[in-house]
């Protein structure tokens, strides 16, 4: 409550300095004994602290609020401000939001999460393996988890309310609308997230313009090697993404419950025959001779080396395309993926290559 001895004491010397309430407080009191100015004082004083405190128990208190989200669910007892983050795509989605991160992995941040390599927040441990002793120090009261970090879900839940946001890019605009409004309702930044979602939108309509009635192949490359995504695949996303047609035909979903298969040792006989095989499926999409090919260079990641337009030189099944090659930023499509801003940033690049 408001402090009615400040009153007494303030008061005087403030209505000296700001004459027009010391001509309004004098005409009132102006009739009044030094005993009874003091009375009337505190009365004032009472009167005011009483407002003070009816305006404050009429104020909207913080609700606890909880978040669901594909078969997860937490529950905060206030909007979260101590928040850990060990997805890119969710962290790049906070900063466009006006949300900051506390808590990060030691990484090199790119493009348009720089301001993260510049000791914006406490670094504890990797995007795929969070520093437990250093986030428990820091006492979280949200951990956002997915992609590289998804496995640890569970060694990090029990220090505070935990979501795994992993990407899902085989319906890219749905998924980045739904993960941007959860987090837009959590932290009340609603507007901001329609506004940005619209820009994105408009972006994605324009680029569709561009390319309709054009074909594409996306390629990543890795060392020299050169492996063709279709729908279905890890960046095959980028035909329905940019209103292109892939020249690969779709890969049905990979059943979630088969054991993983081993990668091949280099130099045996089944690495050989993968090795055909790919050089194979390269060589029946570079035939349909697509409008495009879009390049991924994995030895750009970190490095902004890149190699992959020498490499293509080399290659005697890739001399024979014609189409229009785009090299796309390496860091913002193989690291931070689907985030607001760097949605934008990638919508952007395309149009421009597209133009």
């Amino acid at each position: 409550m408001l402090n009615r001895v400040w009153v007494v004491k303030m008061l005087p010397r403030y209505l000296i300095n700001n004459h027009y309430h010391l001509y309004w407080f004098s005409t009132i009191l102006k009739p009044l004994s030094i005993a009874h100015f003091f009375i009337t004082m505190n009365r004032i004083a009472l009167f005011s602290s009483l407002c003070l405190s009816a305006a404050l128990l009429c104020a909207p208190a913080l609700q606890a609020q909880t978040l669901t989200w594909q078969g997860q669910s937490v529950t905060f007892k206030h909007t979260p401000r101590n928040i850990a983050v060990y997805e890119l795509s969710a962290l790049d989605t906070l900063q466009a939001l006006g949300v900051n991160a506390s808590i990060v992995p030691d990484a090199v941040f790119p493009a348009t999460l720089a301001a993260y390599n510049q000791g914006k927040a406490t670094k504890a441990g990797s995007l795929f393996e969070p520093d437990v002793a250093v986030l428990s120090a820091q006492k979280p009261d949200f951990i956002i988890v997915g992609g590289r970090s998804k496995a640890k879900q569970d060694t990090v839940k029990n220090l505070a309310p935990t979501l795994d946001l992993s990407p899902n890019t085989d319906h890219y605009m749905a998924d980045l609308q739904a993960r941007t409004e959860l987090l837009a309702n959590t932290f009340g930044k609603q507007a901001q997230a329609a506004k940005r979602l619209r820009i994105i939108q408009t972006k994605q309509a324009k680029l569709k313009a561009q390319t309709q009635g054009k074909t594409a192949l996306m390629l990543f490359t890795n060392k020299g090697n050169f492996m063709p995504h279709a729908e279905g695949e890890r960046f095959g996303f980028v035909y329905d993404f940019a209103g292109l047609k892939s020249v690969l035909p779709v890969v049905p979903p990979k059943d979630e419950n088969a054991p993983a298969q081993p990668r091949p040792e280099a130099g045996s006989p089944a690495a050989e025959a993968a090795k055909v095989k790919a050089a194979e499926r390269l060589q029946a999409a570079v035939n349909q001779q697509p409008d495009y090919l879009i390049v991924l260079d994995r030895g750009a990641v970190n490095t902004n080396d890149y190699t992959a337009a020498a490499e293509m030189q080399k290659n005697a099944i890739l001399q024979q395309a014609k189409g229009k090659v785009i090299m796309v930023d390496a860091n913002a499509w193989y690291l931070t993926g689907a985030g607001l801003a760097n949605t934008e940033l990638m919508l952007d690049e395309l149009i421009k290559a597209t133009q």
